[in-house]
């Protein structure tokens, strides 16, 4: 094969190649954009992790100081059946 027929092939396969570069930029595009979605969920996510395990220790600390309490009035309720 002489060098202008290979010149032209090579220049035919370079042009498909730009053609089919081009067209994957809109895949590019999406794939982009769903990443920064899956960005801004998982940054959501781990804030309600954070806000839900505070609670969760909150409400463990507030059922202790329940319970604790609870132990109180029973302690009070048989010292005052005692006084009766």
């Amino acid at each position: 094969m002489d060098d202008n027929k290979v010149a032209v092939l090579l220049e035919d396969l370079m042009s498909q190649f730009r053609t089919f570069g081009e067209g994957l930029q809109p895949l590019n595009d999406k794939v982009d954009r769903v990443e920064t979605k899956v960005d801004n969920l998982d940054t959501k996510l781990d804030a309600h992790i954070e806000e839900n395990r505070h609670n969760f220790e909150k409400n463990c600390q507030e059922h202790q100081q329940l319970m604790q309490m609870v132990k109180e009035l029973d302690t009070e309720v048989i010292q005052i059946k005692r006084i009766k």
